[in-house]
């Protein structure tokens, strides 16, 4: 997918709009619920990534009709001039080239429980590792 823009969207309105939740009733009473679950931005003034979970449900007579559905989202943010912010919608299926995704949201959505990509999960887990590494031998040169 392309990028969209919104002529005059701002950063905080376009995160407001990205993690909105929203309900359909299908012809047949079948009510699907998707829901925002947790999200974080990560980047700058100009551009970033909107992490997202998201939490889909299927309810019908009072009951589930079929499993939750539950993914990570990736959305990248960015300001263009003249015309505000706008995003790029990435699911985890997709293999995103960007690693800062929260390890939490990994264990909120089980790859056993609801799949997700493999590789692209440990990719996440190398970022927050040399994170972690480049962090300590910083506080390790200070201490010196």
């Amino acid at each position: 997918m392309g990028w969209l823009f919104r002529n005059g969207n701002t950063r905080k309105g376009l995160i407001a709009e990205r993690t909105e939740g929203w309900e359909r009733i299908n012809p047949d009473g079948l009510v699907i619920t998707s829901t925002c679950l947790a999200h974080c931005y990560r980047g700058g003034s100009f551009s970033g990534v909107l992490w997202s979970v998201w939490e889909r449900t299927f309810i019908k007579d009072d009951a589930d009709s079929s499993p939750k559905q539950r993914w990570i989202q990736c959305d990248l943010l960015r300001h263009q001039n003249g015309n505000g912010w706008g995003y790029k919608d990435i699911e985890e299926s997709m293999g995103p080239y960007y690693f800062s995704c929260p390890k939490i949201y990994m264990e909120m959505v089980p790859i056993e429980q609801y799949g997700g990509n493999v590789s692209w999960r440990e990719q996440v887990l190398l970022h927050h590792q040399r994170s972690t590494e480049k962090r300590l031998a910083r506080r390790a040169a200070k201490c010196q």
